[in-house]
């Protein structure tokens, strides 16, 4: 299916986007105290309405704080019986969506059914849930957050109108990346799972070679780039930053390999593209093992000799953190053990506690001779540790003999962050 064709298929779909504020998460007692919704036809918004409704109960007081609603703002707001004809008139049988379906459309059949109104029968969807299957390794999918990483307007959380705007905006945001990967059936968008993901993108064997390669030098972000025959078996791998001898050579590795499965996956730090690779390397033969180690020095300006060595290079340090692929994230490995199994993927300041506990639960096995070695080829033990070495997009710690707090790790986790901004541009450069 053409973008094109996948544009018309979208283009058709009518969408409500709504959300309620209410006093609180409770069905059967709480009340709604403000609907916002948005319509959206043609891949636009064409109408928006909203209301403050009268709950006939007490407003408790976090609520209105969290809302900026008072108790005086719906004093002479109309009832939901008042309205409630206008609001499903506005909905009339579009696709209904909303940051948190399983909240408002079960919140708002509550209120039909105390109406003595049909219960709603649209389809629905939750960009909240389409977000967890489009950029799974994201630690947060709150609208906030959102829209500061997808660059939309909103001014004034936790008010529905403004939700709602910025809910719809995502939306056209997702329907436009949907567009873009040529989606085919409009059931995808209720479950766009091993798909649609930001990071990643599949072509099978019959894509024209062309239209691969324009992707790959679309992205300055660091790649994986993958190769697999029948029944999934691994036939390349390689990580790239996408230079024009790492693509021609990459180039030439697609033509003469008999792959059914091309994947490229953005892999924000190319220390991580190295670690994700090493799960590969052993299922690819001598000689391309051989040669694949040889291509990432020579295209890293690291001697061969190197890292071609019969004894494994000890590490200087215990930890390395690094920027992760998706804004405000981080990503930390113990370098005794460096698999993605081992990796801790936070936040900071958010999760600092949660790193400060990683840490210092590693540092007691590794003290204790216990923490769990990777089974890296020597080679690439040695890529990794020569590659550190030469690099200063990473922030390496020491473990220590006592147990460490946060305030250890502020002074240098802060200087790192300061210095090393993430500049992938994820999730707004996707593939």
């Amino acid at each position: 299916m053409t973008t094109n064709s996948s544009y018309q298929l979208l283009n058709e779909l009518s969408f409500c986007v709504f959300d309620l504020e209410t006093t609180g998460g409770n069905h059967l007692n709480d009340k709604i105290i403000e609907i916002g919704m948005v319509k959206i036809e043609n891949l636009k918004i064409v109408d928006q309405k909203s209301f403050l409704i009268k709950p006939e109960m007490h407003i408790p007081d976090f609520i209105q704080k969290l809302t900026s609603i008072k108790e005086s703002d719906v004093h002479n707001a109309p009832l939901i019986e008042d309205v409630i004809d206008e609001i499903l008139e506005f909905m009339g049988d579009s696709i209904l969506v909303a940051h948190n379906t399983s909240f408002d459309v079960p919140f708002f059949n509550s209120v039909l059914r105390r109406l003595n109104k049909p219960e709603l029968t649209n389809k629905s969807i939750c960009t909240n849930l389409m977000t967890k299957y489009m950029i799974p390794n994201l630690l947060s999918s709150n609208l906030n957050y959102m829209s500061k990483i997808f660059n939309l307007k909103h001014q004034k959380a936790h008010r529905a109108l403004d939700d709602t705007l910025a809910s719809a905006e995502l939306l056209l945001k997702y329907l436009t990346i949907f567009i873009h990967k040529k989606i085919h059936k409009v059931n995808s968008l209720y479950y766009p799972k091993n798909k649609f993901e930001l990071d990643r993108i599949n072509y099978k064997k019959e894509t024209p070679l062309d239209e691969i390669i324009i992707q790959i030098e679309s992205l300055k972000t660091p790649m994986l780039i993958t190769l697999k025959g029948i029944e999934g078996v691994v036939l390349f791998s390689f990580p790239t930053l996408s230079t024009a001898e790492e693509t021609k050579y990459i180039t030439q590795k697609i033509k003469e390999t008999p792959f059914e499965i091309l994947t490229i996956k953005m892999i924000g730090p190319f220390f991580q593209g190295l670690i994700e690779m090493s799960s590969y390397f052993s299922k690819l033969s001598e000689a391309l093992q051989k040669e694949t180690i040889e291509k990432l020095c020579e295209f890293h300006k690291i001697p061969f000799d190197a890292v071609n060595l019969t004894a494994p290079i000890e590490f200087s340090h215990d930890f390395v953190i690094m920027n992760h692929l998706i804004p405000e994230q981080f990503v930390i490995y113990p370098l005794r053990s460096l698999h993605h199994k081992m990796e801790l993927v936070f936040r900071y300041p958010t999760h600092q506690n949660k790193l400060v506990q990683y840490i210092n639960s590693k540092s007691a096995r590794i003290a204790q001779a216990k923490l769990k070695k990777d089974h890296l080829a020597t080679v690439i033990h040695n890529l990794l540790a020569v590659y550190l070495q030469h690099s200063k997009d990473y922030l390496l710690i020491n473990r220590s003999t006592q147990k460490i707090a946060p305030t250890d790790l502020k002074s240098p986790l802060e200087d790192f962050i300061a210095i090393n901004p993430n500049n992938y541009d994820f999730p707004q450069r996707y593939l």
